[in-house]
């Protein structure tokens, strides 16, 4: 779907693509005696070719809480570039959204129109943090058979893919600004009054939480932190300098999660939502550790150290709402009790 002022494309597929043509050259092209086994060796060696990509289920992960490490690989997207992809599902909605609040509701409108829109914007992007997360710690994996001019079977994601992700991530869904609505419009969009079961009011909040929390969840995972402090053995000696490290996810997390504490002022209850998210999981990590490496470990209490330092700075400030400083405190004293806490095990 293209953005606007983007030319029109077709909505739908209209020809068959590469990878068709290839299976159906591999199934019924026809060969001399004696010359099959060759040319079908001939076909198959076009199988490192951009159009002939093939990764399975198992490869995007998913399954049993497995994680996917290829961030190439994914179901539902669309394009080569997931990345680019994910951002512009973020454009598409936060365009519908300005549109439909543009429009408002018109007489003669099915009483749901509003609230389908505003649903279906935050339903496109369900899979945006997975798939734009998979790049922070990610590794390229290829399915060469073993042979002179084989690709490496694992390659780490460039630094500076892994990092416009993060910056993404953090500065996308975690920003209000993503996600505005005026009051009048999510009060014109209502229930349908002929239902018996009738919705309850829009909850923006709840919305933009689940994409938060999902990509919280994956840049905080075991599994991410395993890669980022295993990236190195994968890297040259002269590529190391420049590569992402488990310590610089956490700090631009943290810091995304928590910059009113610099920036001082009151804090926005969607970030407030966000912020006790982030510090659900931290006090999970520092109390229960679970499948975390012990050096992921040492970082996260470390982070935690410095964000108390930040509350109890932010929480003496004057003139605060009651609302930020009671949030402040309450934070405080959980993450005080987190890192004072004795570590349970098994």
């Amino acid at each position: 779907v293209p953005l606007a002022g983007e030319p029109k494309a077709n909505l739908q597929v209209t020809t068959l693509g590469p990878y068709d043509y290839w299976a159906v050259a591999y199934a019924y092209s026809q060969f001399a005696p004696g010359e099959e086994a060759a040319g079908l060796a001939k076909i198959l060696a076009r199988s490192t070719e951009p159009a002939l990509a093939f990764a399975d289920d198992s490869d995007a992960g998913g399954f049993h809480g497995a994680v996917g490490i290829d961030p190439r690989d994914n179901r539902f997207d669309l394009g080569d570039d997931p990345l680019a992809y994910s951002a512009k599902r973020l454009a598409l909605s936060r365009e519908l959204w300005a549109r439909v609040q543009q429009r408002g509701p018109v007489a003669g409108d099915d009483p749901l129109r509003l609230r389908r829109s505003v649903v279906s914007g935050f339903r496109q992007l369900r899979r945006v943090p997975e798939m734009a997360a998979k790049y922070v710690g990610g590794l390229y994996t290829e399915r060469d058979p073993a042979g002179p001019g084989a690709r490496p079977a694992y390659r780490p994601v460039e630094p500076a893919k892994q990092r416009e992700a993060l910056k993404f991530l953090t500065a996308g869904l975690f920003s209000v600004d993503s996600f505005q609505f005026k009051p009048e419009f999510l009060t014109s969009a209502g229930p349908d009054y002929i239902e018996w079961e009738r919705s309850e009011p829009l909850s923006v909040p709840k919305e933009v939480l689940g994409l938060q929390t999902a990509a919280l969840d994956q840049l905080l995972d075991a599994g991410t932190a395993q890669r980022l402090l295993e990236l190195p053995y994968f890297l040259k000696a002269d590529e190391r300098k420049g590569a992402i490290s488990l310590n610089e996810v956490y700090a631009t997390v943290q810091g995304a999660v928590w910059h009113e504490l610099k920036a001082g002022g009151d804090i926005d209850p969607l970030r407030r939502h966000l912020q006790r998210e982030h510090l659900k999981r931290l006090q999970a990590l520092l109390t229960k550790g679970g499948p975390l490496p012990a050096d992921a470990l040492s970082l996260a209490r470390w982070h935690a150290g410095e964000l108390q330092g930040q509350l109890r700075k932010a929480a003496a400030r004057p003139g605060l709402s009651i609302e930020t400083r009671a949030h402040l405190q309450d934070s405080l004293g959980t993450l005080t009790e987190a890192l004072r806490a004795t570590m349970q095990r098994g």
